[in-house]
């Protein structure tokens, strides 16, 4: 029986082996391919704007559906059950109000956010913002590098950190050859290898515990409360979908795949399509969670899922279903990365990319996006765990710009000033709050910010005029 259980392992490593080196090469041609293809910078960091609405929705569920949504939702629900689910269903909802602001974002003639906010509130606030996100979007790249790294680690063996040094090297020269012509042509065909991969981790997961009967025997009952639990409370709720849902309405990635589109329909097909798309796969992650709970109950949260695929499915499948994570991370760093080096180059260097020509305004972005990777994947070898360091990012971000951006998108903008003390001083808040572990003092950040916009509107009454209007 060892002889058979090692004989079992060392077939799973070389079969995991050959799909990663399968994997690594198709996604270095597609690379490749994708050199080719960007000709202009319009090309590399938005796709040429010419994406249709089934491939906006593709990639913007691809994009969510990183370490955050996988290993991090799944270890949530690990730890509480089904309301862990909600990380991903705040999101939904943030993308439902975007839904219905979409003409604002598509009118704007801008490369990311930070171009957004600088034709709303001028330069100074666009400075502040770039500064803002670059911040926080480093911590998020890194916290796919890192996840990737640890997934290697639990199916291969051998330290996380040189498998996160491995899984962000692929991921920075894959954004690096082909920019989001690359991202966006691909992501489709990797959300579905990721929902397969998904599908048949709970589906086996569930069988090993003895389908729904033994999960509820294994389990306490409120791992199966919803939408509130005794470890889930209502205020913890309010709170995720101001630092988490607001991210979905108003974060760069999200606006970025609206700008990559070719029009308002073909952005508003794309998100629908990535609601119905994330809904049922968070009810299927939580599953998944509670599943590997139930059979691993002294695992880490966030290293339960690896488990599962290693523990509960057959050598192949749990090799596909590796790579299918993989798919998943590499899908949401490269966006991330790609929109980190749009506001380090745009916005915060102030890079003219028209007048540069093209050649060499390529060059720089490559040469941007390759230190901007470098940098990320070096944080996320030092971050705290997957959701504590996109907790931090989404804090540092939602907290300063989430009220001036929903200002601008409902046509009510603050003046400039506001706009600029609103984002300092509910930034600041909300950071302070999150390093002292004191969520008062995050939500304050939010009210600052709510009240500073109330105020502007009480004093300077209605404000019209070209500038002013999106």
């Amino acid at each position: 029986m060892v002889k058979n259980g090692r004989f079992r392992l060392s077939c799973g490593v070389i079969i995991v082996e050959v799909l990663l080196a399968l994997y690594a090469a198709l996604m270095l041609v597609i690379g490749i391919l994708g050199l080719r293809r960007v000709r202009t910078a319009e090309d590399y960091l938005l796709a040429g704007r010419r994406s249709r609405g089934l491939h906006i929705g593709g990639s913007l569920a691809a994009t969510i559906l990183g370490a955050s949504a996988t290993l991090g939702l799944a270890g949530l629900a690990y730890r509480r059950g089904l309301t862990g689910s909600w990380w991903l269903l705040v999101g939904a909802l943030g993308l439902t109000g975007l839904l219905f602001l979409v003409r604002r974002v598509r009118a704007a003639p801008a490369y990311s956010l930070p171009g957004l906010l600088g034709l709303w509130y001028g330069p100074a606030m666009r400075r502040l913002s770039a500064a803002f996100i670059a911040v926080a979007w480093l911590g998020i790249v890194g916290a796919q590098a890192s996840a990737a790294g640890r997934i290697l680690a639990a199916f291969l063996g051998g330290r996380y950190q040189a498998w996160t040094l491995a899984a962000g090297g692929l991921f920075i020269l894959y954004a690096v050859m082909g920019g989001q012509v690359s991202v966006i042509g691909t992501d489709l065909p990797q959300l579905l290898f990721v929902v397969i991969g998904l599908a048949g981790s709970a589906a086996f997961g569930l069988r090993a515990a003895g389908g729904l009967p033994g999960l509820k025997a294994a389990l306490d009952p409120g791992f199966f409360s919803f939408p509130l639990s005794p470890g889930f409370s209502a205020s913890d709720l309010a709170l995720l979908a101001l630092v988490v849902g607001s991210t979905y309405l108003s974060g760069p990635d999200m606006l970025s795949r609206l700008l990559c589109s070719r029009d308002q329909s073909s952005a508003r097909r794309g998100l629908a399509m990535s609601i119905a798309v994330i809904v049922p796969l968070a009810f299927l992650i939580a599953l998944i969670g509670m599943v590997a709970r139930a059979l691993y109950p002294g695992a880490s949260p966030e290293a339960a899922f690896p488990l599962l695929m290693k523990g509960t499915l057959p050598p192949l499948l749990a090799g596909l279903a590796m790579l299918a994570l993989l798919s998943a991370f590499l899908s949401s760093a490269d966006t991330t990365l790609l929109t980190l080096a749009t506001v380090l180059a745009v916005d915060l260097a102030g890079l003219d990319l028209d007048r540069l020509g093209s050649r060499r305004s390529l060059g720089l972005l490559r040469g941007l996006t390759a230190l901007a990777g470098i940098a990320a994947v070096l944080v996320g070898l030092y971050s705290g765990g997957i959701i504590p360091s996109l907790l931090l990012a989404y804090t540092i971000f939602s907290g300063g710009l989430f009220v001036p951006i929903l200002a601008a998108l409902v046509g009510k903008p603050m003046r400039p000033q506001a706009a600029i003390a609103a984002a300092a001083a509910g930034g600041a808040l909300a950071l302070t709050g999150k390093l002292l572990g004191a969520d008062p003092l995050i939500a304050a950040g939010f009210a600052v910010c709510l009240a500073i916009w109330l105020a502007d509107r009480l004093l300077a009454g209605r404000r019209a005029g070209p500038d002013r209007q999106i």
